[in-house]
């Protein structure tokens, strides 16, 4: 990585001679063990090719040899300069494509469905929020907090954890920040902030931690590991119209690490997003509390308010200026309860074959690998409307699709050659619209099982029904929907 040429280590574990440096055992006690173990026990010879793109070295390429092989040899190196020369730089941008595709797929899956959950009126999902820091940074650990509720709530607060595989959501229902914190609304941080190991906020968050007495000790043992092996990290604040939504911590076991925690573009487009998303969410909390505070004790007192002047001072009723004060008091509540309701969950009358189309219309065109088929049984006509919301059948369908997609991968890790497959069938069934979803996938092991349910729990609410079938594998689901007579609704 210094020199940016090829370097070649005839035996990776010999003792180098004095004043000589032995780059594979320098390295040697940062290594994972089951890498070690798996990989470079085996392992004498190697050559470490270097990708550059311009003067900066990218990623390097390693070439292995066992042992009673023979060990590469300077003559060697020529021929590998000459193809790190010729095709570094297109390898660098076929890397870096994907890279940025996969990134923007799932900056892109996370956000719509934080936007879904949102236009439900539903909470965060912050452990699933927290995916793309986790898959598309150098962090190998982190924390990431989102400051809960309005203003009269500001002290709730998540932390999601996470070290490696592994992920924690941990509720702190009383968590006031400290003056100087990131998280205190006095803050006036609101780019990123390096820090290292047992610094002044790392000690001071680990002797919250370990003295807070609302977690489970499951709970805390994991966030004070997490901490203990914090070599450097850096804070992101999710802060925007003088709002602190919470932070991001993206940090490492190394130390002096911070040149690479720092956010991609397409990680820092995310970021920006989820803070947009966040604040929606804060605002539509705020709104709804002053819409029920308008439209239950506000509207109460107003009418307690006539009915006290009816019985005690009637004839003040009668005078115009009086009434058309208190027309226009009531005016003003309704408007101000009418404006807040705006952001509320609705359903609409949509067509749901046209809906579906255009759903895997999509899908096709973002994955071109996949061969999805989508045909119907019978006519049906315009004017079958089912009574739903985008979002719902948003969150129904890309659930089933994400399923199909791992059952296809699952099958690919056997048969790298099988080409996925999808079909969906729709029909008119007396007053359901009838679907069977299949894919030629093999069953997996369920991540987190939230999926299903939930699909189960939305048709259940719209008043349809969920069937799941063996031999073969495939999903049934119907909705129900009446015929509209006005045109175009």
């Amino acid at each position: 990585m210094e020199t940016g040429k090829p370097l070649v280590t005839r035996d990776i574990w010999a003792t180098p001679p004095p004043g000589q440096r032995n780059p594979f055992l320098d390295l040697f006690p940062s290594m994972d063990p089951h890498y070690v173990a798996a990989i470079k026990e085996p392992v004498a010879s190697t050559m470490i090719m270097p990708i550059k793109r311009g003067n900066d070295v990218f990623c390097t390429i390693e070439l292995s040899r066992y042992r009673g092989k023979t060990a590469f040899g300077h003559i060697e190196k020529q021929p590998v300069e000459e193809f790190i020369s010729r095709y570094g730089s297109m390898i660098m941008d076929y890397i870096l494509d994907i890279k940025n595709r996969t990134a923007i797929r799932i900056a892109h899956q996370k956000l719509n469905i934080m936007a879904r959950l949102i236009a439900s009126n539903a909470r965060v999902d912050y452990t699933d929020a927290v995916t793309p820091y986790r898959s598309l940074s150098s962090a190998d650990l982190g924390f990431a907090f989102f400051r809960r509720g309005g203003r009269n709530s500001s002290t709730e607060l998540t932390l999601v954890a996470w070290q490696g595989d592994e992920v924690q959501e941990v509720y702190f229902p009383d968590f006031i920040p400290s003056s100087d914190s990131i998280l205190s609304d006095s803050s006036d941080i609101s780019y990123p902030f390096e820090g290292q190991a047992r610094d002044r906020r790392m000690l001071r968050f680990r002797d919250r931690v370990k003295n807070y007495t609302g977690v489970k000790k499951k709970e805390q043992r994991f966030l004070l590991d997490c901490i203990d092996k914090i070599g450097s990290y850096v804070i992101y604040p999710l802060h925007i119209l003088n709002q602190d939504l919470g932070a991001i911590y993206l940090a490492s076991h190394r130390i002096q690490f911070w040149n690479y925690l720092h956010m991609n573009p397409f990680l820092s487009l995310y970021n920006s997003l989820l803070k947009s998303f966040l604040l929606n969410e804060r605002a539509t909390h705020h709104l709804s509390e002053i819409s029920l505070r308008i439209h239950n004790p506000g509207f109460y007192c107003f009418g307690a308010l006539k009915a006290a002047l009816a019985k005690k001072y009637p004839e003040i009723l009668l005078d115009k200026e009086v009434t058309h004060s208190l027309y226009s008091l009531e005016s003003l509540l309704s408007e101000l309860h009418d404006q807040v309701d705006i952001l509320k969950f609705r359903t609409k009358n949509i067509h749901l074959p046209t809906w579906i189309r255009a759903f895997f219309s999509q899908k096709m065109a973002h994955y071109p690998e996949l061969d999805i088929n989508l045909k119907s049984k019978n006519a049906i006509a315009a004017n079958c409307i089912t009574r739903t919301s985008y979002e719902q059948l948003e969150t129904i369908f890309e659930n089933l699709f994400a399923n199909s997609q791992r059952a296809i991968q699952t099958r690919k890790n056997v048969e790298s050659s099988i080409i996925g497959q999808i079909a969906i069938t729709i029909w008119k069934k007396k007053d359901q619209i009838a679907i069977i979803l299949q894919d030629n996938g093999l069953p997996y092991k369920m991540v987190s099982g939230r999926g299903q349910p939930q699909v189960k729990r939305i048709i259940k609410d719209l008043g349809g029904n969920f069937r799941k079938y063996q031999n073969p594998y495939h999903l049934y689901l119907s909705f129900p929907f009446f015929e509209s007579n006005q045109k175009g609704d």
